[in-house]
């Protein structure tokens, strides 16, 4: 993909989601930290910028962008937004 232009292609592109286990929430904060997050990875900050955009034209809240190795990370948290990603990305086109 040369030049992805919506939301679906950046998550078609690269990104991840961690779902939390139902079944391990009963243990508490002090031993199972895990939460809903999606994960946008992308090459630029120009990218980073229009993913950035393409989030709040949708009224999504992306949490603080930071960089790893080569890349940019966006993460999105909360279980409807991450649902809300998640179903976008595997809709066919």
């Amino acid at each position: 993909m040369a030049d992805p232009s919506t939301l679906a292609d950046f998550l078609r592109a690269n990104s991840y989601a961690r779902v939390p286990d139902e079944t391990r929430q009963e243990e508490g904060w002090g031993s199972y930290k895990k939460g809903y997050e999606l994960r946008i990875v992308v090459k630029t900050q120009d990218d980073l910028k229009r993913v950035r955009k393409l989030l709040k034209d949708v009224h999504i809240k992306p949490g603080k962008a930071y960089r790893k190795a080569q890349q940019w990370v966006q993460p999105i948290y909360g279980k409807q937004a991450v649902h809300q990603l998640t179903a976008l990305k595997s809709k066919k086109r």
